[in-house]
């Protein structure tokens, strides 16, 4: 494999200047060639000379600076836009109702699901997931909606890695939920118990920040203007 590193850097000089996406590889025995990275595959290079001929070799026989360009050019490459893409989904646990002094409660537990897709050819690895999620918790017995509260909870995962075109897929942590509701026969105490009404806690929603390693890869929210009303 390495018979196709040659000492071309002498007379390839002023093709430089022409040829942005060439560059001069060097590996570890000094040998030299012109040429551009097409695509990169955990260690195996898919590299291009510049008399056209294409071979796949390791990035582990270039030099430690050739490496680390490498190793750039395969961040740029995986955080173009549409790299990663994310979508949610609800999940909800088992509803469980009782009664107690005219009351019926239901409650039960719901979270997010965050699938997460890798749309490009190269494995994607060191994937850091943070997110933000809100409910509204309703006030029981509240004669308006707007007497409830919003709740808001953070949470983060790391994913090591998401093979090429594949998905992953994960869980945020759970909100407890509430729904009442009067009995048959039952109205509010209180001179206007009569203009309350039942109760029901609800998602408002999640933001989602995606990270390969320290950088911002991805950014998203439903609905998407939770990201230009809330603060992270």
């Amino acid at each position: 494999m390495n018979k196709y590193l040659i000492y071309i850097l002498p007379i390839l000089l002023p093709v430089v200047a022409v040829c942005s996406d060439f560059r001069i590889f060097t590996d570890k025995q000094g040998r030299q060639m012109l040429a551009k990275i097409n695509q990169v595959s955990g260690d195996e290079i898919l590299i291009e000379r510049s008399d056209g001929l294409a071979t796949k070799v390791s990035a582990l026989i270039f030099s430690p600076e050739d490496q680390a360009f490498i190793r750039e050019w395969t961040r740029e490459q995986i955080l173009k836009e549409g790299a990663i893409e994310a979508r949610f989904s609800n999940k909800e646990s088992e509803k469980v109702s009782t009664s107690s002094g005219g009351i019926r409660s239901t409650k039960y537990e719901v979270h997010y699901e965050v699938i997460l897709k890798n749309t490009t050819d190269q494995e994607i690895s060191d994937i850091h997931v943070e997110y933000l999620m809100l409910k509204f918790e309703d006030k029981v017995g509240a004669k308006k909606r707007s007497e409830g509260e919003l709740e808001r909870k953070k949470g983060k995962a790391h994913v090591q890695r998401i093979l090429s075109r594949k998905e992953i897929r994960l869980s945020t942590e759970s909100f407890p939920m509430l729904e009442t509701e009067l009995e048959a026969g039952y109205t509010w105490g209180g001179s206007e118990g009569g203009k309350s009404r039942d109760s029901e806690d609800r998602l408002e929603g999640i933001w989602v920040r995606v990270y390969v390693g320290d950088t911002l890869a991805l950014e998203k929210a439903r609905p998407q203007s939770l990201m230009q009303k809330e603060v992270w």
